[in-house]
Order: C-alpha cells, then sequence, then structure tokens
C-alpha cells in the first residue's frame, strides 16, 4: 500500500528560545492497531535514535517492521463459478476484468485473506547556520512484498528577525514507488510505478510568550499507478450488443483511478500556554484535489501536567470529505441495478476512503519521566468514518535519554 509522505518542516518553537543543549535519545515504541469487524491488524515496531552532534547538527534515524494479517473485503466470484467469456468482454473495454461468473448472483463482497510484512528505514540530518537558521535533508526507504518506497526531502527554516519570533520555513519531497499489479484474470503480474511531488510553505509567528500562530500551505502531485490492486469493481459489458445488460454481463474488474492527482491546501495552528501546567493547540486543514475530493479537518489538543514529570494529553480530530467523482458505494441500496456497478470503460472504485463521509478521532496519550533518563508513553486510540469503517489502536513507547 502507498505510504504518504510526511514532509515535516521544522518551526520555531513558542515555549523555547535560544540554543537547548544537546541531548540523544534512543526510542523504542509498538504499535497494535486493529479494524473492526475482523479486517486488518497490523503490529508496528519501531526503533529511533536522535543525536545532536554539538549545537549546529542534529541526526534522526528510524528503523520499522510491521506485519500485516486479517482479511480486506471486496468483490469477488462465489466458488465454483466459471469464466466463460471473459476474453471476449476483454476485447471490449481497456479496463482489467479479473473474473466473470455467469450470473450476477454469484458475485458477493466477501473478505479476502492479507498477510505481509514491511520493513523500513528514515533518516534526517539537520545543520544550523550561525544565525540559527536550519536546512534539514531526508530520505526514506520502504519495501512490502509487493511494494516498495523511496523518498528523499528537503527543507529549510528561515528566521526573520533576531528574538527568533517570527519565522518561514520551505519543504519539498519526492517519492518514488514500485508495485507489482495483477493483470487480467490474475493471470499475471507488472510492475507499476507511482511518483509523489510535494511542496509546503509556512510562516510561523509568535503572538506572545504563551502562544504562537502557524500557517502553511501546500501543493501535490501524484502521477503513475495511483489505483489499488487489491481493490475490485463490478463492470457492465454489453457482450451481445443488444445496448441492454443482463444477468450475465457483469464482469469482476480491477479497481481503476486516473493516473495523475493534483492537490493543494492550507492548514492553520494555534498554540498556548495559559498556565505552565497546560499547554493546548488547536488546527485546521483544508484539502482539495482534481478527483472532486474537498476535505476539512478540525484538531483539537490539550496536555495537561498533573504532577511532576507526569503528562496527559487527550485529542480529538474531526474531518468530512466529499467523494470522489468515480466512486460508487457497493453498499448503496438505493440502486435500482441488482448491483452496484460502472459501465465498461472509465475510472470506478469503491474504496470507501474516496466516499462521502465524516470521522472522529478520540486519544488519550501519558508520558511519563521515570527517572532522569527513562521515560514511557501510552496511547490509546479510536477511530471511526460514517460510512461503516472504524479502527482502535494503541502505541506503547520508552525512550532512554542519554
Amino acid at each position: 500500500m502507498k505510504k504518504n509522505i510526511n514532509l515535516s518542516v521544522i518551526g520555531c518553537s513558542v515555549f523555547a528560545s535560544g540554543v537547548t543543549s544537546a541531548e540523544q535519545t534512543l526510542s523504542l515504541h509498538h504499535m497494535d492497531y486493529r479494524e473492526d469487524d475482523k479486517r486488518i491488524n497490523v503490529g508496528d515496531t519501531s526503533l529511533g535514535l536522535k543525536l545532536d552532534l554539538g549545537v549546529d547538527y542534529s541526526l534522526d534515524l528510524s528503523l520499522g517492521y510491521d506485519s500485516v494479517s486479517g482479511a480486506s473485503p471486496a468483490w469477488q466470484v462465489d466458488p465454483g463459478a466459471s469464466s466463460p467469456g471473459l476474453d471476449a468482454a476483454q476485447e471490449l473495454t481497456s479496463q482489467t476484468l479479473l473474473g466473470y461468473a455467469y450470473d450476477v448472483s454469484r458475485y458477493n463482497i466477501r473478505r479476502v485473506d492479507l498477510v505481509d510484512t514491511r520493513k523500513s528505514f528514515t533518516g534526517a540530518l539537520t545543520i544550523r547556520d550561525r544565525y540559527r537558521n536550519e536546512w534539514t535533508y531526508g530520505v526514506s526507504h520502504s519495501k512490502e512484498n509487493d511494494y516498495k518506497s523511496n523518498s528523499i526531502s528537503a527543507s529549510y527554516l528561515l528566521y526573520l528577525d533576531k528574538f527568533k519570533n517570527r519565522s518561514l520555513n520551505i519543504g519539498l519531497a519526492y517519492l518514488d514507488d514500485e508495485t507489482l499489479v495483477f493483470g487480467s484474470g490474475y493471470q499475471t503480474r507488472t510492475e507499476e510505478s507511482l511518483n509523489s511531488f510535494n511542496f509546503e510553505t509556512g510562516f510561523t509567528q509568535v503572538l506572545s510568550p504563551k502562544s504562537t500562530f502557524d500557517i502553511k500551505l501546500f501543493i501535490n502531485r501524484d502521477s503513475g499507478y495511483l489505483s489499488n490492486h487489491y481493490l475490485t469493481v463490478l463492470r457492465q459489458i454489453d457482450l451481445d450488443n443488444s445496448e441492454s445488460i443482463e444477468n450475465n454481463e457483469y464482469f469482476l474488474a480491477a479497481d481503476s483511478r486516473p493516473d495523475s492527482r493534483n492537490a493543494a491546501g492550507a492548514k492553520m495552528s494555534l498554540a498556548y500556554q495559559p498556565w505552565h501546567w497546560l499547554t493546548g493547540q488547536s488546527s485546521y486543514r483544508y484539502y482539495s484535489d482534481n478527483w472532486a475530493i474537498d476535505s476539512h479537518t478540525l484538531t483539537n489538543s490539550l496536555n495537561f501536567e498533573v504532577i511532576n514529570g507526569l503528562f496527559i494529553k487527550p485529542e480529538f480530530i474531526y474531518y468530512e470529505q466529499n467523494g470522489a467523482d468515480f466512486y460508487l458505494n457497493p453498499n448503496d441500496v438505493g440502486t435500482d441495478e441488482p448491483v452496484v456497478s460502472f459501465a465498461a470503460t472509465g475510472y470506478g472504485s469503491n474504496d470507501v476512503r474516496l466516499g462521502d463521509y465524516h470521522a472522529t478521532t478520540f486519544s488519550l496519550t501519558m508520558s511519563y519521566q521515570l527517572t532522569q533518563h527513562w521515560q514511557i508513553d501510552i496511547s490509546a486510540n479510536r477511530y471511526k468514518q460514517s460510512n461503516e469503517f472504524a479502527a482502535t489502536w494503541a502505541v506503547l513507547g520508552i525512550n532512554y535519554h542519554f
């Protein structure tokens, strides 16, 4: 599966100024992620190392290992269904056909078993000049059984005044992926490529000793194979050229999306500290792309220091989007057809992530400084979409400062 580029542009901190003393941190985190309805389970373990090499250089390294298991729902042909006519139908469309059942009633949405592992590496080097402006260069690599990804990134943080109360940041990232894709009738697999380019610029202003405002603008460009080869749809193909679709003229086909995607958006954030034991952050993000998806994200979080060294952070995220113009809900009971299906040509997807929905995320994180060197983090999270998708995950981490 495609991993989104995390284009992180470093901004100035509202609650700290000047140069902090060098610190090294070794961290180990494990995440357990589970989707409702016995879908996908993910175990993600990461080992991180942060080194401050004097006051002018910082190095961040991370190794990750993910294991994925479970089953993802997709259209499938019932066991025992025959496949005559698949070759004839394939000649009538440029879309990839994967199977054929003589009767439309033999298509059903079933869970398809999925087992995979992913190994990853990320690294970032930050260099500071004599004015404490920062250049950050990053690389990453990950590999799965049928997917590999490489990315590079660079960002620049420029302070606009000597007190570091105002800054400008610019970031670029480029991602180059390769994936194996099923061919007609699941008989072949070919290698397809995906490229992504991200640009981000932002402005940060310290409003007071206890508050700061940040605004970012971004543009993204994806090109190449953007479909999901694990997902399927049904297509209507008029085999007998009768200008009507009979029950024996529905075919199992691959998820199909445009081979380019342009997106842009903005994010505004406000961080504040009304008391020494309480900090908070609120943000709004707008996103729009040429697949007709527009989304809005509202995030609010608080960070309480309950006792010395113990912090509790609740967070709430609200998200909503309208659907892509080539998306259909496979469970739409209002359709007049026997099943939700697409025409012989054109793009088509039943991926719920491309649909019209809203979602909420509730998170609770606890961080406790055990000793001068040891710190633990525990996080519990719940995510729920309005279109019958939900997931729960927890993260346990330990950090050693030296």
